[in-house]
Parts: structure tokens; C-alpha cells; sequence
């Protein structure tokens, strides 16, 4: 019995001890003193709203369409699209998304017709958006990369 209550008062003892070194280690760190200036700026900076409400009766101000004026772009070859679009996904087969350069991933998709496969490039299919997500890409600019990551795969359209 006299060693229980020993082993007990140790404890006891021992938490009483984490107690006080935790309240005296955090009250260092949370004394009441001003915030520097450097301390405000990154703090309203984290709070700093990302947008903001349009209250008035006012219609917005006319915005001039940056595209409506410039001369159309040259379309971009199926590579640069793969590259900038279809690689964020298709080369590590993201959510499933067939890897390029795997024919397995690819074979069963272009048995479905080459047909079935732009209209998933298109519109999109399970996780993967239209067009990739880029909604400025044309079908001619979708279908030279689908028939780029067919290829890049050992297959052909």
C-alpha cells in the first residue's frame, strides 16, 4: 500500500510540475504587449477580403473585351496544348485520367471510337472538365491533342 500511494504521489507530483513549466513556458509567449508593425501589416494582410459586394443602383462600368480587338491567335499545335493543358492530369493519371505513353490506359478508350473520345475532350467526362478546363481551346487545337497523346501512346486515331 505504501508503495502505491509513493507511486501515486510521484504522479501527482509529476503533472503538477508539466503544469506549471507549460503555464510559465505560455505565459512568455502571451504576455500583453502592442504588435509591431510588421506583426499588423501580415496580419491584415491574412484578413484582407479577396472581393467585395457592389452595393449601388449603378450598372457596372463597361469593360472592353481584350480578345474582341486583337487579331486571332495562331492555333497551337497539339504538343503545346498537351503540355500546357492535358500533362497537369495525364501524366501521372490523376483521378484515373489514362497516362500518356501507356497504351493499356489508352486502348479500351479508343475502342469506344475516336469519335466518343473528342466528344469526352469536349465535354468533358467523370472528374475531367471540358476542354481540360481551358475554355479558350478550340476542337482543332482538342483533337490535334488527343491525336498527340494517341501517338505519344503507340496508337493511332
Amino acid at each position: 500500500m505504501l508503495t502505491l500511494v509513493g507511486v501515486l504521489g510521484a504522479m501527482v507530483a509529476f503533472a503538477v510540475f508539466i503544469g506549471i513549466l507549460a503555464y510559465l513556458i505560455g505565459g512568455f509567449a502571451h504576455k500583453d504587449r502592442p504588435l509591431e508593425a510588421r506583426e499588423i501589416a501580415a496580419l491584415e494582410q491574412r484578413i484582407a477580403p479577396i472581393g467585395e459586394v457592389r452595393t449601388s443602383d449603378q450598372p457596372p462600368m463597361e469593360t472592353v473585351d481584350a480578345g474582341a480587338s486583337a487579331a486571332p491567335a495562331e492555333p497551337r499545335s497539339g504538343s503545346e496544348v498537351v503540355q500546357q493543358v492535358c500533362a497537369a492530369c495525364h501524366s501521372a493519371g490523376v483521378l484515373g485520367a489514362p497516362k500518356i505513353g501507356s497504351k493499356e490506359d489508352w486502348q479500351p478508350r479508343l475502342a469506344q471510337g475516336f469519335d466518343t473520345l473528342m466528344d469526352h475532350t469536349v465535354n468533358g467526362i467523370r472528374t475531367m472538365p471540358p476542354k481540360g478546363g481551358n475554355p479558350s481551346l478550340t476542337e482543332d487545337e482538342l483533337k490535334a491533342a488527343l491525336t498527340e497523346m494517341l501517338q505519344q501512346s503507340s496508337l493511332s486515331p
